[in-house]
């Protein structure tokens, strides 16, 4: 019997920062533990997010 899969390794493209608790566009490779993404907090310093913290219009990541 076979167990759940692991999670990958997410690490935000912009800062670095390895398995943020909070990320917008994963990308994740079949077959390949690590994967990038963009963390909250930068998409909020480049002002991609609106007062919610939601993507504002236009943005496409």
């Amino acid at each position: 019997m076979s167990g759940p899969l692991p999670l990958a390794t997410l690490t935000c493209r912009k800062c670095g920062s390895v398995n943020p608790m909070a990320y917008l566009a994963p990308i994740i490779l079949p077959g390949d533990p690590a994967g990038k993404c963009i963390c909250i907090p930068c998409a909020d310093a480049r002002g991609w997010l609106d007062r919610d913290g939601n993507l504002k219009p236009g943005i496409t990541l």
